[in-house]
């Protein structure tokens, strides 16, 4: 059980972010961020054995539970990419994530990502598909369920490092980017380290992506607390 710690730590910090967005979404305000932490929310309690296992006999009992969580976590990167884009003002990293060449990566993604669902036997509930691990086509969905969020994290991993070393910025705003920094760093780096199959993680399976969450989530709650305490000079799309 101890294990699942940093994933319901993970979930709590989700929930809570997305919480204290709720007033200003109502007001139209942060409602692409609010929407990332929930679908983020849901990818990270569908990882969860107490959580998938009767969510999944609800849908079917055939893990199209672990269909939502990959098409969940390709919304949540594009969304934040999108909001990242903006808020440092990275042109090319938005054409990246969803002009011509992002757009055929994410429809390839996703293409591929069903196509190969659709092939897997994987006919019984199983959280993480972890009963069908070395399936070939189960690994090669499981890949492909990682590099687009490790491609779009990568691309916004120096638009963030870049934002927390801007003089002119509060502390809290710069920490809030390191943060952010370090967690897209995290996602890409775990997604190339699982495409060596031999390599064993150990609990750094759980401790990379989950840890990742932390960060992300942590820096974008952090961005909001500095926008409360103060009056910044433009909105922050990231607030």
């Amino acid at each position: 059980m101890s294990g699942h710690l940093i994933q319901w730590a993970a979930l709590l910090l989700c929930v809570l972010g997305a919480l204290m967005r709720l007033p200003g979404v109502r007001r139209g305000r942060g409602r692409m961020i609010f929407a990332a932490l929930m679908l983020l929310a849901v990818a990270v309690a569908l990882s969860l054995p107490p959580i998938y296992l009767p969510v999944d006999g609800v849908l079917g009992g055939w893990n199209a539970a672990n269909l939502v969580i990959r098409l969940s976590l390709y919304a949540v990167v594009v969304l934040l990419g999108l909001r990242m884009a903006a808020a440092f003002d990275a042109g090319r990293v938005r054409a990246l994530i969803v002009g011509p060449v992002g757009i055929s990566v994410l429809l390839f993604t996703v293409a591929a990502t069903l196509v190969l669902f659709a092939l897997s036997e994987v006919s019984e509930s199983s959280t993480g598909l972890a009963r069908y691990h070395g399936q070939p086509t189960v690994e090669r969905y499981a890949d492909i369920g990682r590099l687009y969020p490790g491609y779009v994290s990568a691309c916004l991993v120096w638009p963030a490092a870049a934002g927390s070393l801007r003089s002119g910025s509060r502390p809290a705003h710069r920490l809030a980017c390191s943060l952010l920094a370090a967690g897209f760093f995290l996602v890409a780096g775990f997604a190339v380290l699982e495409l060596f199959h031999g390599l064993d993680l150990g609990i750094f399976e759980l401790v990379l992506p989950f840890g990742a969450i932390l960060l992300v989530v942590s820096g974008l709650t952090l961005i909001w607390f500095s926008r409360r305490r103060g009056v910044p000079r433009q909105r922050n799309p990231l607030a």
